[in-house]
């Protein structure tokens, strides 16, 4: 049997390859030299693996203002009829908000039986509150000084641009999608006076498109290089200290990704859930190598479209959107940890807190996008509501890295399952 050659293997095996073999190299290095490494020829090795993977995610962030307007903007304008945009629209949102509520529960349930919490070993637990500390990022949104519902209602209101091109500047994707709705809107209305510049973005869509094909040639390499640096810092440490709280929300992110949303792509999409996650491979392994569903979000729309068959005036609608709004695997986390922090600093959880947990991580989750720092961040939300100190993430810092690459790669398979049941619902799927 002759082995397949390098170029004619699938991408996705490619990526797959690609991240093992940083896996094992990485951990290798990190068992043989440590982590602390400042100096020498495998600290010289390690800076260049850094900026082979930071070029990789430049080149994707470069891409997506411009595709996110673009693809946002074309697949509204060819509607035709802007009625359906109120159809795909309404059922895209029930659908993210249905499946973010079943994976905050998910998360519920399961804490709520394995209880990681409890039973610590004392020395162990002692370092993790030494090592309490509330993020920048968190304390410059204001949690803690303001409600947890002022915070969400803001974020849902700063989805407007006050400007919209100081939006674009600064990447604000919940505003860029904001502003290509507004304007395709208005654009199909006049559709004839509009013409000329509808014409300008489908030809920046499709430039988006065609600058998508050309990076991913490279993506393998560069997500080698990614997952090696980032296995060379971490190894194994974190995660043995942590390691019962880590296994509930791998377990729970797990039973969301493999159980709940393959069930809903089965029963709804009527779409087997085992070609989807096939075509699906190239997005979900980039989303795990990057923990970034909007710097994974190009390879998400050509992954849906030309592998998966759904057509691409949804696919260009619900990825976006959903790559801002749509945050299973955070919510689960979320929900997870808030917990997981009462039990460590023996706070009794009522059934009425928990309600509160439940309700404000659905929100939280949803709110996200517009954040810096969306998860730690939305935790924070959610910590408040609770009535647990904002200094409780600084319990699971140390492993928060590891545990972000895995709900970003639920959230992005999330993504994907919206587009093929909102697809599917529009009769948009090519079987």
């Amino acid at each position: 049997m002759t082995p397949v050659s390098w170029k004619k293997m699938d991408l996705q095996w490619q990526i797959l390859t690609g991240i093992i073999a940083g896996l094992v190299l990485g951990l290798w290095a990190n068992h043989v030299y440590g982590s602390g490494l400042t100096q020498g020829p495998v600290y010289d090795i390690k800076i260049v693996f850094q900026f082979g993977g930071e070029l990789f995610i430049r080149l994707l962030r470069m891409l997506i203002v411009p595709l996110v307007f673009a693809s946002i903007f074309m697949s509204i304008v060819r509607l035709g009829d802007i009625r359906e945009l109120k159809k795909i629209g309404l059922t895209t949102v029930v659908y993210y908000l249905v499946t973010t509520a079943l994976a905050v529960m998910v998360g519920m349930i399961l804490v709520n039986l394995i209880h990681p919490g409890r039973g610590m070993d004392p020395e162990t637990l002692a370092v993790l509150k030494n090592s309490m500390e509330i993020p920048d990022h968190v304390l410059a949104q204001g949690v803690g000084q303001r409600s947890s519902l002022m915070i969400i209602l803001r974020t849902f209101v700063e989805m407007i641009p006050d400007n919209p091109l100081a939006a674009m500047a600064r990447a604000d994707i919940l505003q860029v999608i904001f502003y290509a709705v507004f304007l395709a809107v208005i654009s199909a209305l006049i559709a004839d006076k509009a013409r000329a510049f509808i014409h300008v973005v489908d030809s920046m869509d499709q430039i988006m498109i065609h600058s998508i094909m050309l990076i991913m040639r490279i993506a393998p390499y560069c997500i080698f290089f990614l997952v090696t640096t980032l296995m060379m810092d971490l190894g194994f440490q974190a995660i043995v200290a942590l390691g019962k709280y880590a296994m509930t929300v791998l377990l729970g992110l797990a039973v969301h990704a493999c159980l709940v949303l393959p069930l809903l792509v089965f029963l709804i999409g009527r779409y087997n859930p085992f070609r989807l996650f096939r075509a699906m491979m190239p997005a979900v392994l980039t989303a795990w190598s990057t923990a970034s569903s909007v710097a994974t979000l190009p390879i998400s729309l050509d992954s849906l479209e030309k592998r998966a068959g759904v057509h691409r005036k949804i696919a260009n609608f619900v990825l976006p959107l959903g790559a801002t709004v749509n945050m299973d695997g955070t919510a689960l986390y979320e929900s997870v940890a808030v917990i997981f922090i009462a039990e460590l600093l023996g706070f009794p959880l009522a059934f009425g807190t928990q309600v509160i947990i439940f309700i404000t991580a659905t929100l939280a989750a949803i709110g996200a996008a517009a954040i810096p720092g969306a998860g730690l961040v939305t935790m924070g939300i959610v910590l408040t509501a609770a009535g647990l100190p904002l200094e409780g993430i600084g319990l699971i810092l140390a492993i928060d890295r590891i545990l972000d690459q895995f709900r970003t790669a639920v959230n992005v398979w999330g993504d994907a399952t919206a587009g093929v049941v909102v697809g599917r619902l529009d009769n948009a799927i090519t079987d």
